[in-house]
């Protein structure tokens, strides 16, 4: 009884420290961590923003270079790694259409049929 009296006594003591202490990084942690979150903001905008009228050229040059590219056999003279970063790219649309059916279905079990 009297180890579990002295425990609590340091615990009593050390709390009032503890706190200080955690919550002087957890402001330090909110500084440092303030310039990434402003420079994540600021991309977000940029690259989750819905096409505009201005950018249907773009993307249709993009589908057409696309469909070039898989008609002349181009995309086989790529690199390893930029191979695996179109075929990551691949996986992740696929994984979203996926999700978003499960989602669309509210069941993770098929259609009925």
């Amino acid at each position: 009884m009297a180890k579990l009296a002295k425990f609590g006594q340091r615990v009593l003591v050390a709390t009032p420290g503890f706190l200080i202490k955690l919550t002087s990084r957890g402001a330090d942690a909110v500084t440092k961590a303030q310039p990434h979150v402003s420079k994540f903001w600021a991309n977000a905008k940029v690259e989750m923003a819905p096409p505009g009228p201005g950018d249907i050229p773009a993307i249709r040059k993009g589908i057409l270079d696309m469909k070039d590219s898989l008609l002349q056999g181009k995309f086989l003279d790529g690199t390893v790694k930029e191979t695996a970063a179109k075929g990551l790219v691949a996986a992740e649309i696929a994984f979203w259409f996926f999700v978003g059916e499960i989602i669309g279905r509210k069941s993770l079990i098929g259609y009925k049929v």
